[in-house]
């Protein structure tokens, strides 16, 4: 679907779809979007929520889940305008990022190896993140981030693991 008239979209769209207009930015708007992000994560989410309990963990899905359903609205109307995921639709890059330090240890070196590993699952689309990104609309547009999240995720529990951090 060619990208229309950019003026048709509405502002709350363009603001999450966007990310705020980090999307616009001239150099690598996915990297930007998932910094920006990173960075808006370090101070909004919470440390250490996997030891509060499970009402933690369960207001924490809630959220997260919000998070996503919101992503994929979002895109959906964003594609209409600038069309099927788009380098200026970064909310995917935002929702993928979110899952990479899901429930991790809220400290700088994982933060870095979670961006570093979004970053090329991202870029590479290892299966079934290739497949995800072909469906429609913001399904299609979220999806494939949200299984490049998921493997940086793993990844880096597998590492903790391995080095006993």
């Amino acid at each position: 679907m060619a990208p229309r008239d950019q003026t048709r979209i509405h502002p709350v769209v363009w603001f999450i779809a966007t990310g705020g207009g980090l999307g616009y930015s001239p150099f690598a708007p996915g990297t930007v979007g998932t910094l920006g992000c990173g960075v808006l994560l370090w101070l909004l989410m919470p440390g250490e929520i996997a030891s509060s309990g499970p009402l933690a963990i369960l207001m924490l899905s809630i959220s997260v889940l919000a998070f996503i359903a919101m992503s994929i609205w979002a895109s959906t109307r964003a594609e209409v305008v600038f069309g099927h995921d788009a380098s200026r639709i970064v909310i995917d890059e935002f929702a993928g990022f979110v899952i990479a330090v899901l429930l991790l240890p809220k400290t700088l070196i994982v933060y870095i190896a979670a961006f570093l590993l979004f970053r090329i699952f991202d870029i590479l689309k290892p299966f079934p993140a290739a497949r995800a990104e072909s469906l429609p609309g913001g399904v299609g547009i979220v999806l494939d981030d949200l299984v490049a999240g998921l493997y940086a995720n793993i990844l880096i529990r597998i590492m903790l693991l391995a080095t006993g951090l």
